[in-house]
C-alpha cells in the first residue's frame, strides 16, 4: 500500500506539469478576487471557453483540403532541351525515389525552382524553337504553383500543426515561439506571392536564389516544429475574451457604489485594485497579444486564402483567424477589452477619481 502512495505521489506532479495551463485565468481570478474583497461580495468563478461553448473552429481534415496536382511530363527529346537550361539535374533529382517521396514543402520548392529556371533560360535563349518550347511549358506549369503552395499549407506537418488551435493559452512570460512563427509565416507569405506572380505572368523573373530558398524554407519549418505558439495565441484571444465578458458582468456591481462622503475610501480602494491587478498586471500581457496578432494577421490572411473549390470548407476557420484584423477572434477580443475599460472609465468619472493613484 505504501508503495502505491509513493507511485501516486510521483505521478501526480508529472500529470499536473503536463496538463494545460492558463496563466490568464489565474491572473483574472486574482484581479476579480481583490475587487470582490473591496465590494464585500463573493468572487465570481470564471468559466473557461470550453465550459461556455466550443469557440475555436478546428482546421478541416487534411484529406478534405488537399488539391490534386496534374502531372505534366516531357518526352525524351524535349528533356534534352532542358539540358540547355541546366535543369536536367533538378528534374532527375525530383524523379528519383527520394524526390518522389518529397513532402508538400519539397514539392512546392521543386516546382518553384523549375519555373524560375525556365524563366531564366528563356531570358538567355537565342534559339527560336527552344524559346517557343520554354514558353509553352512555362505556361502549362505556372498555373499549378498556387496549388502546390496550398498543399504545402494544409499538408506539411509543421505548418498544419501550427494552425491547429491549442487547448491552453500563452504564458504571461514570453514563450519564445513568436519570432520563429513570424519569420516562418513571413517567408510563406513571400512564397505565396511568388506563386501568384508566376501564375499570372509565367515568364516573370525573381532575384531570389534557389539555394537560399531551400535553406530558408527548411529553417522556417524547423522554427515551427513543436512550436505551439500560434495555436496558443488563438486560444488566448478566445479565452481572454471569455474572461473579459465574465468580468464585465461582475463589474456591473460598481454601479451600486456610493462615491460620496465616508464611502469615498471604498471607491478609491476599488480604483487601486483595478490599477494594481489589471492595469499593471493584465494589461501589459494584452498589449503584447494585440501587437503580435496585428503583426501576424496579414500573413495568415495571405497564406490561408483558399482556392475557390475549398473556400466553403475553410470559411468558418478563416472567418475566425484569417481575415486579418477583421478575424472574429480578434474583433471580439478587442471589443470586450474596450467595453471593460469603459466600465471602469464610467465608474471613475462618476466618482471623480483619477485612473491612477495620486
Amino acid at each position: 500500500m505504501a508503495g502505491w502512495k509513493v507511485i501516486v505521489g510521483l505521478i501526480c506532479p508529472w500529470l499536473m506539469a503536463c496538463s494545460p495551463t492558463d496563466d490568464a485565468k489565474d491572473h483574472f481570478e486574482t484581479y476579480l478576487t481583490r475587487v470582490a474583497y473591496v465590494l464585500d461580495v463573493p468572487a465570481p468563478e470564471l468559466q473557461t471557453p470550453q465550459a461556455l461553448a466550443p469557440t475555436l473552429v478546428p482546421l478541416p481534415a487534411q484529406r478534405e483540403l488537399t488539391l490534386p496536382t496534374p502531372r505534366i511530363s516531357t518526352g525524351v527529346l524535349d528533356a534534352l532541351k532542358l539540358g540547355q537550361c541546366d535543369l536536367l539535374g533538378l528534374v532527375a533529382e525530383h524523379n528519383a525515389p527520394a524526390g518522389k517521396s518529397q513532402s508538400a514543402a519539397g514539392q512546392f520548392a521543386y516546382h518553384l525552382q523549375f519555373q524560375q529556371g525556365l524563366a531564366q533560360c528563356l531570358s538567355q535563349a537565342e534559339d527560336a524553337e527552344l524559346s517557343a518550347w520554354l514558353t509553352e511549358l512555362s505556361q502549362l506549369k505556372a498555373p499549378l504553383l498556387p496549388i502546390y503552395f496550398w498543399n504545402l499549407m494544409v499538408e506539411e506537418p509543421e505548418v498544419r500543426a501550427a494552425l491547429i488551435p491549442a487547448v491552453s493559452g500563452l504564458p504571461f512570460q514570453s514563450s519564445g515561439g513568436y519570432q520563429a512563427t513570424l519569420q516562418a509565416f513571413s517567408l510563406l507569405a513571400r512564397l505565396q506571392a511568388q506563386a501568384q506572380q508566376y501564375s499570372a505572368m509565367p515568364l516573370s523573373l525573381t532575384e531570389e536564389s534557389l539555394i537560399d530558398l531551400n535553406e530558408e524554407l527548411n529553417r522556417a519549418l524547423r522554427g515551427l516544429y513543436k512550436n505551439p505558439y500560434l495555436g496558443e495565441l488563438f486560444y488566448s484571444l478566445a479565452a481572454n475574451a471569455a474572461y473579459l465578458e465574465q468580468s464585465i458582468e461582475f463589474l456591473g456591481q460598481l454601479q451600486n457604489i456610493n462615491c460620496q462622503g465616508p464611502h469615498a475610501i471604498k471607491a478609491e480602494r476599488l480604483r487601486n485594485a483595478m490599477q494594481h491587478y489589471y492595469i499593471k498586471d493584465i494589461q501589459p500581457y494584452f498589449t503584447e497579444l494585440d501587437r503580435q496578432f496585428v503583426q501576424l494577421a496579414p500573413l495568415l490572411q495571405a497564406t490561408l486564402a483558399p482556392p475557390v473549390d475549398k473556400a466553403d470548407l475553410m470559411a468558418d476557420y478563416n472567418e475566425q483567424v484569417a481575415l486579418g484584423l477583421d478575424s472574429q477572434l480578434y474583433v471580439r477580443y478587442r471589443a470586450l477589452t474596450l467595453q471593460h475599460a469603459k466600465v471602469w472609465q464610467n465608474f471613475l468619472t462618476r466618482c471623480e477619481l483619477s485612473p491612477k493613484r495620486e
